[in-house]
C-alpha cells in the first residue's frame, strides 16, 4: 500500500492555509532564494490525497539563484519544462534526475525572477503514516509524497493543487554547507538545514548558527 494510503484523515491545520497565513508564507518565499531557503526550514508541507493528508516538516533546503547561477536549471534560459521557475512565489517545479528520482522545488523571489528552493529533506509528522527516514533526501521525499512532473506549474497556495505549505516550528540552529551533487558553482554555501534533525540527507561541511542570526523568517 502507498504512503498516501496509510496517511491519517485531514485535520484542520493541514488543509489549505487561511489567507493571513498564506500572505506571510508568500512574503517569505518572495525573498531572494538564500533567504527564502532559510525561511522554508521548519515550515510544513501537506500532501492531500482525497480526504487524507501527509504532513512533513521541512528540515533541509538548497537555494538556486536563477540566471546568475550555473547550477540552476534557469541558467540556460526559459523553456517549457522550466517555465514554473518564473512563476509567482510558491509555484511548484518538479524535475526528474537519472531517469528515476523526482525533486521538488518551490519558486522564490518575485514573479519573473527564476530563483527557487530545492526541498531536500523533511521530517514526517505524527499521523503521516511515514517512517522517520522516508523523506530523507529529495528522491525519497517525492516518492513518499507521490509527487512527480505532473505537479509542475501548480502552486502550494492554490486549492486543488494537492500540495500545500503551512507554518511550522523553526529550527533552533541552522547549519549551512555547499550544495550536494553539483559540479558548477559547487563552492557556494547555499544549502541550509536544521542542525538537530536526524532526517537531514547529508551533513556536508556545516557551519552552524543560531536561527536568529540567519535573518527574519517572515519579512515585515
Amino acid at each position: 500500500m502507498s504512503a498516501a494510503g496509510n496517511a491519517q484523515p485531514v485535520s484542520p491545520p493541514f488543509a489549505l492555509p487561511p489567507e493571513r497565513e498564506a500572505r506571510r508564507l508568500r512574503r517569505g518565499l518572495a525573498q531572494p532564494p538564500p533567504a527564502a531557503a532559510r525561511f522554508v526550514l521548519g515550515q510544513v508541507l501537506v500532501r492531500r490525497v482525497g480526504r487524507r493528508a501527509i504532513a512533513v516538516r521541512i528540515v533541509e533546503t538548497e537555494a538556486y539563484l536563477g540566471a546568475d547561477d550555473p547550477a540552476a536549471h534557469a541558467y540556460r534560459g526559459r523553456t517549457a519544462r522550466t517555465e514554473p521557475l518564473w512563476g509567482p512565489p510558491g509555484t511548484i517545479y518538479v524535475y526528474l534526475i537519472y531517469g528515476m528520482h523526482h525533486c521538488l522545488n518551490l519558486s522564490a523571489d518575485r514573479a519573473g525572477a527564476p530563483g527557487c528552493v530545492l526541498i531536500r529533506a523533511a521530517e514526517p509528522l505524527p499521523g503521516s503514516g511515514l517512517e522517520p527516514q522516508d523523506c530523507r533526501g529529495p528522491g525519497r521525499l517525492c516518492r513518499s509524497l507521490e509527487l512527480d512532473t505532473r505537479h509542475s506549474g501548480l502552486s502550494v497556495f492554490a486549492r486543488g493543487s494537492g500540495l500545500f505549505l503551512r507554518e511550522g516550528e523553526p529550527p533552533a540552529r541552522v547549519a549551512t554547507s555547499a550544495r550536494v551533487g553539483i559540479t558548477k558553482a559547487a563552492e557556494r554555501e547555499l544549502r541550509y538545514y536544521d542542525a538537530a534533525s536526524a532526517a537531514v540527507s547529508g551533513r556536508g561541511r556545516p557551519r552552524a548558527r543560531k536561527a536568529g542570526l540567519t535573518g527574519p523568517r517572515t519579512p515585515q
